[in-house]
């Protein structure tokens, strides 16, 4: 849930920004502005898996925040934060909150599966 806040909120925050000055004209600022979309749209996914879910341990929702959320982080990480697109600290936030969650989720997991 943290996860899916954090990335809501930013993502928000930068598309309206983004937005701001009307339809972006040149591609870069047009791809920018379609990532900051993506993590919002990403961001409201796992609040949705994390309510309807995870706060039932459903091993389904456990797999898909698990996989997708890891594969964006990990992408997010090799090119943008290895390069130093993005500053190192504030780039690093969101996937430290999914190695937590992803550590909690799964010895919460291995306790007791409720759902499929």
């Amino acid at each position: 849930m943290l996860w899916g806040l954090l990335h809501l909120g930013l993502g928000i925050s930068m598309a309206v920004d983004g937005l701001s000055g009307g339809i972006p004209d040149d591609e870069l600022a047009a791809e920018s502005l379609m990532f900051f979309v993506c993590a919002t749209v990403l961001g409201a996914l796992a609040i949705a898996i994390a309510i309807a879910m995870n706060r039932v341990n459903s091993r389904l929702g456990y797999w898909l925040n698990l996989t997708v959320l890891g594969v964006i982080d990990v992408a997010f990480v090799v090119v943008l934060v290895v390069p130093r697109h993005v500053d190192p600290v504030g780039g690093l936030s969101g996937p430290v909150v999914w190695l937590l969650a992803a550590a909690t989720a799964t010895v919460a997991l291995r306790r007791e599966p409720v759902g499929p």
